[in-house]
């Protein structure tokens, strides 16, 4: 009796769940609800939310002194050249957020999306393509890339030959600023397009069941990605060149070797093409598959082969940790969670009315993009988990660098902990890093800890070993 009683209850959850989302569909799917108002209400929310957090951190940058953590390694003319850097940068992010809210207030106001969609008809007709709802998918993305593209052009280029050209980081051309996002529209055109045809005519194909089959689907894109990445798309972009034999090669194999890590190839980028701030990352997110270490010149330029083994440490320790992986499986569960509501506003025609579309059929693509607007506040709400676990994640793996042994080789007598606590310093003074973070913005913005943070975690992790 009990195991007939508790196969009845598991074989009613499924269709209990479905029988709550097809309520609440019927629910929402009414004019009565103010959808168009309900959406610029919650766009100034999180516009007036996310101000007020920048604010916070823009008081910060008239304190006069470096906290005191960092009083004994920064000179006072780093720290108010720091200031400064993160003051411009501050200014100018409220100032393009300002700007990008009010073009999304006047797409929202104006049905921008309807006209884009229609546009996007007209272009499939010069093309001479049938408009198949996956090709007027397709060619609304690309119209509305297209659309936004000039405003994009404007504030990108603002930043990179305004603020950090007067902050002495910028280092590209402005033919290399035009080819970029030449490049990226291509491959918008070549891989965005197609992908987005996918995406609909699996959604389509699956019916009720499309949310395995799209999380299956995004799963397959970022493994297929991974892949193709750094074979066709970051060489369009930048140059890899394998890190010559010497004493940094040395070092980082032979740390490579003491974790066990499937080091295939050690790569320095270029990235002193574009900028002089500095970074290291490693790729392969296949678990047991081959890894690449990919290290930036300027990173190589203004760092010991000894601090930049204890940076790597460091990434080790996410590997170690299987950090990747637990962010994908996060991401995906995250994914899932969104298209299973999604499900209740797929057919929501009142939704669609009141942007300016009217079916059938109502297209899967535009309702993506309207969910996305009524999700907005969850978005911002769901950036501090994300990044609360990040941040956990970063103390990790500054832990596992400073309680790992160097490996044979080392000569210089230092440890882990007094490397990486270098480095970071120095990265930190380079850079030109802000130092005093208000908490609330860092908890929303930040996906690292604040140095000072950093510092006395790792302090903290020598004294328990």
């Amino acid at each position: 009796m009990v195991g007939s009683s508790t196969v009845t209850t598991t074989s009613r959850m499924g269709p209990l769940w479905t029988v709550g989302l097809q309520a609440l569909q019927t629910r929402l799917d009414t004019p009565a609800i103010p959808w168009k108002a309900l959406v610029n209400a919650l766009l100034w929310g999180v516009y007036v939310f996310e101000t007020y957090v920048s604010w916070r951190q823009y008081r910060m940058y008239s304190r006069t002194a470096p906290p005191p953590a960092l009083a004994g390694h920064v000179s006072a003319d780093d720290f108010r050249k720091s200031q400064r850097y993160g003051r411009d940068k501050m200014r100018f992010s409220m100032v393009s957020d300002a700007v990008m809210h009010v073009v999304s207030l006047v797409s929202v106001n104006y049905n921008a999306s309807a006209h884009m969609w229609g546009w996007g008809g007209e272009l499939l007709r010069w093309l001479r393509v049938a408009p198949s709802e996956q090709a007027l998918s397709a060619a609304h993305m690309l119209v509305t890339t297209v659309c936004y593209l000039p405003l994009k052009l404007v504030l990108e280029a603002y930043r990179a030959f305004v603020i950090e050209a007067r902050h002495g980081f910028n280092k590209q051309t402005w033919g290399t600023f035009g080819m970029d996002h030449v490049k990226q529209l291509l491959l918008s055109v070549v891989l965005g397009a197609p992908l987005v045809a996918l995406l609909v005519s699996v959604i389509r194909w699956a019916g009720d069941a499309f949310v395995v089959y799209t999380v299956l689907l995004v799963l397959a894109v970022t493994l297929f990605g991974s892949v193709i990445f750094p074979t066709f798309i970051q060489p369009l972009f930048n140059t890899l060149t394998p890190v010559p034999e010497g004493r940094l090669r040395d070092r980082v194999t032979a740390l490579a070797t003491s974790l066990r890590f499937p080091l295939k190839h050690l790569y320095v980028i270029d990235g002193s093409k574009r900028s002089s701030h500095s970074n290291a990352y490693f790729y392969g997110v296949v678990p047991g598959g081959s890894k690449h270490i990919v290290l930036y010149d300027t990173l190589i330029e203004h760092s010991t082969p000894a601090e930049i083994e204890a940076v790597l440490a460091h990434e080790l320790g996410h590997w170690s940790y299987s950090h990747p992986v637990k962010m994908m499986a996060v991401s995906y569960v995250q994914i899932a969670a969104l298209l299973t509501l999604f499900t209740a506003f797929i057919h929501n025609a009142s939704l669609y009315e009141a942007f300016g579309f009217r079916g059938p059929p109502l297209p899967v693509w535009i309702g993506l993009e309207l969910f996305s607007l009524v999700l907005h506040p969850l978005d911002a709400l769901l950036q501090f988990g994300m990044h609360a676990m990040t941040r956990q994640m970063e103390y990790a793996a500054d832990a596992f660098a400073v309680r790992l042994p160097r490996p044979q080789g080392a000569d210089d007598g230092k440890t882990y902990q007094e490397l990486l606590q270098s480095s970071l310093i120095k990265l930190q003074v380079h850079n030109l890093s802000t130092m005093h973070h208000d908490a609330l913005f860092s908890a929303y913005h930040h996906s690292h800890p604040t140095l000072p943070e950093r510092l006395a975690a790792i302090e903290r992790a020598a004294k328990t070993g």
